[in-house]
């Protein structure tokens, strides 16, 4: 672990920010019984906004992992860099696996948001060097295989498992592939391209193919995960022209904010905000009334940022 002191870019860290408190509500409120539907993830073969926050987190993930590797590369050269790239994602996999522990269950080791993260990220760094014509074709790769997965081998399995299980790994691969192909671009003369253009194609695929196989986030099946793709690449590109193009005709949007202060420790913040739910799964009765659902979903959102808020007024900034 190691403290972090270097400019980021204001887009990044509000992007994150937002990423970060809406999981910490919708992830609250989601192990309850008594919630209204748009609340949760959609049931199979459907699709709600829900759906597409972990996509958008692991956008931001291929992003910033094209950045600092390049600047690790020039900085410690390659071999010290892939280290320090697979050690941090077996770390925030091995922390995955300690959280979800469970030795009352049947299946000792389950599968979680954490080790889809620390998969996808190691399969990143496998790729991350490569160009991005090849990125995008292991990318299509993946998702086609996984798409005849779901359809002819393990799809029930996968639907069942938490965030797809071990099975779902090429599938959220293909996504953070697919994103990578796009964010490698960032701030390069190529960027609106890529950005834009990218998003557009991957919404288009998406959206064709949804009437073949429809969306699904829980079997994260090749409509999903093309839609998704293309969802995270438009929306941070509005980010990124608000907050670091546009930011000399308004000064609001050049300054830090409530959400830039939580971006910048996103993922000690998610790990964070993970124990609290486990804590109150087991202390808090899953049927009690709506209203009060909703009281600790804000509360639980209110503590995530208050833990921001004191990091970053500290000029802490921890990453794995």
């Amino acid at each position: 672990m190691e403290i972090r002191t270097s400019k980021r870019y204001l887009s990044i860290d509000v992007f994150k920010g937002l990423i970060i408190l809406a999981m910490v509500f919708v992830n609250t409120l989601s192990i309850f019984d008594n919630v209204p539907f748009w609340t949760k993830h959609a049931p199979d073969y459907s699709l709600t906004y829900v759906d597409l926050i972990a996509p958008l987190f692991i956008f931001m993930m291929a992003l910033n992992s094209n950045l600092s590797f390049e600047k690790r590369i020039e900085r410690d050269g390659k071999r010290k860099t892939y280290f320090h790239f697979i050690k941090r994602y077996l770390i925030i996999l091995g922390i995955g696996l300690l959280l979800t522990l469970n030795p009352e269950s049947e299946s000792l080791i389950r599968w979680g948001i954490l080790q889809v993260l620390g998969v996808a990220g190691l399969i990143l760094t496998v790729f991350i060097k490569f160009r991005t014509e090849i990125q995008i074709a292991i990318g299509i790769l993946f998702i086609l295989f996984h798409q005849l997965i779901v359809l002819y081998f393990f799809g029930d399995y996968i639907y069942d498992a938490i965030e797809g299980g071990f099975f779902s790994s090429l599938g959220w691969g293909a996504l953070i592939l697919l994103s990578s192909a796009i964010t490698t671009h960032f701030l390069k003369k190529e960027m609106n391209y890529y950005f834009i253009l990218g998003g557009i194609i991957s919404i288009g695929i998406g959206f064709i193919t949804s009437f073949i196989w429809g969306f699904s986030r829980f079997r994260i099946n090749l409509p999903f995960v093309f839609l998704s793709v293309g969802f995270a690449s438009l929306l941070y590109y509005v980010f990124y022209l608000t907050f670091d193009v546009w930011v000399n005709d308004f000064n609001f949007f050049n300054q830090d904010n409530f959400l830039s202060i939580t971006g910048k420790n996103a993922l000690i913040l998610f790990i964070s905000h993970i124990l609290f739910i486990n804590i109150i799964y087991y202390i808090i009765p899953l049927n009690i009334d709506t209203w009060i659902v909703f009281i600790m979903g804000f509360l639980n959102v209110i503590v995530i940022w208050a833990i921001s808020y004191f990091l970053h007024k500290a000029e802490i900034y921890i990453i794995v």
